[in-house]
């Protein structure tokens, strides 16, 4: 579990300390939980790979389900099946709610996916406070990070502003006291970092963990990375 070698306390919240004063930590076991971004999608290994390097010596169960939704993740936790690698967990980097919205577009258009979309983001922040429930339930010190959604659309698409407002709405569901929210915003202004419209290739994923360390670095933690 996780080692704290400042000799510091480590409470439920420990990355509201003050910037000034890190939290140095080793991580022994990562859980990656989602859908087809958290499982690295058309890569090998999605951002894994780049957290295997950073962490070599920790444990690395990725979860991630292709097509997954929130409320999906919901009844996949309500199961149980996950309890052990969620018991052991140091953190836990959670993506999910992509595909909440991108079924909405297919089944109702754009029209259709404006009209409905008070109703989908309250679904989607009822399903999130489920989820982080759970994690906490399982393990009441994991570290929870969570993606925001990015827009990885072109800019010269029609529905380019569209999708960032959207995207800026939908993003306000994520997050509570005691769960870290990792910006992937910087990512969508990166055109060569897409294997298709909504799927990052390799370098995306080496982007979306540098974000990650550096959101853990803003937040109060300096990560020891465990040695070989």
């Amino acid at each position: 579990m996780i080692k704290i070698r400042s000799g510091a306390l480590f409470e439920r919240a420990p990355f509201l300390a003050s910037k000034k004063t890190k939290t140095p930590l080793d991580i022994e076991s990562i859980v990656i939980l989602g859908d087809s971004v958290a499982y690295g999608y058309g890569t090998k290994g999605g951002i894994a790979n780049y957290l295997k390097e950073t962490f070599p010596s920790s444990r690395i169960t990725n979860l991630g389900i292709n097509g997954l939704t929130s409320s999906g993740l919901v009844q996949k936790m309500r199961t149980g099946s996950w309890h052990k690698p969620l018991e052991q967990a140091d953190l836990v980097l959670l993506n999910i709610g992509g595909n909440d919205l991108l079924r909405g577009f297919r089944d109702d258009g754009a029209k259709g996916l404006i009209r409905q979309f008070a109703i989908l983001k309250r679904t989607y922040r009822q399903n999130l406070l489920q989820i982080y429930s759970y994690l906490r339930q399982a393990n009441d010190q994991v570290i929870i990070v969570q993606n925001n959604l990015y827009n990885s659309m072109k800019k010269d698409v029609q529905y380019f502003g569209f999708t960032n407002l959207l995207f800026r709405l939908w993003n306000t569901a994520i997050g509570e006291k005691g769960v870290i929210v990792s910006k992937t915003d910087a990512m969508g202004k990166n055109p060569s970092i897409w294997l298709d419209s909504i799927h990052p290739n390799d370098e995306g994923y080496k982007l979306m963990h540098e974000l990650l360390l550096h959101t853990l670095s803003t937040t109060g933690f300096t990560i020891l990375p465990n040695k070989k």
